[in-house]
Order: structure tokens, then C-alpha cells, then sequence
């Protein structure tokens, strides 16, 4: 489980959240939360070193995607791999301001999602 690239997923909808992480964890250690609060507590324990952060932007209440993409970014250890999962019309803006990697539509494919985290984070070897 150490060698494997270390995946936070940020998505308020249950039935995604549950697709996603399933699609990624054939693959990936995965980490989950339904709010940025949520997500912000989960980076705590793995000490705001994920691999990649995948997060949706419209997180209902509270904190969205973007707010909690800047607050990991400034208790990051290290260079946050962001991809924007989402349906907002202005994702790619909003991604391109958030200086994400990757900005993945809803509805979203899974081998794309797959193929993005491998392409961000370069297995050794």
C-alpha cells in the first residue's frame, strides 16, 4: 500500500464519490470526504501529502472546491496535483484560476480519470 499513489477524492454526491473511488482504487490508495471540512481533516491525517487531489467544485454548503484547494495548497508539503471533476459550466475556467492539472467533465470517464493520475504521478521504474 506505501508504493501506491496516494489519491484524496473531494465529491459531495454519494453516488459518485463511491464510483470514482472505486474506479481509482483498482490502482491507487484512496482517500474520500463529501465536504472541503470533511477533506480538509482527512489531508490532516495524511499529513497534506496526497499524490493527487481530485475534487468537484460545487461541494453544496460550505466550503467549495476551489476554497479548499487553496487551503490544501497552503498546508501542502509539497506541489498539489489538482484535478477539477465537475458539471459546472465554468470549469475550465475556474480550473485554469485554481492552476489545477487536469479539468475532467461530469459525466466523467473512469479510464480517463485513471489515465490522468498515472500521467501526473510517473510510476518509478
Amino acid at each position: 500500500m506505501l508504493d501506491k499513489v496516494r489519491v484524496l477524492v473531494v465529491e459531495d454526491d454519494a453516488d459518485t464519490l463511491a464510483a470514482v473511488a472505486a474506479a481509482l482504487r483498482e490502482e491507487f490508495a484512496v482517500w474520500v470526504a463529501r465536504t472541503g471540512e470533511q477533506a480538509l481533516e482527512v489531508a490532516d491525517e495524511l499529513g497534506f501529502d496526497a499524490d493527487v487531489v481530485v475534487v468537484d467544485l460545487d461541494l453544496g454548503r460550505g466550503m467549495r472546491g476551489d476554497q479548499f484547494a487553496a487551503e490544501y495548497r497552503r498546508r501542502a508539503k509539497s506541489p498539489a496535483r489538482l484535478i477539477v471533476l465537475s458539471g459546472v459550466p465554468a470549469a475550465h475556467e475556474i480550473g485554469r484560476a485554481m492552476k489545477a492539472a487536469a479539468v475532467l467533465p461530469k459525466p466523467y470517464d473512469a479510464d480517463e480519470l485513471i489515465r490522468t493520475v498515472q500521467i501526473l504521478v510517473p510510476r518509478p521504474g
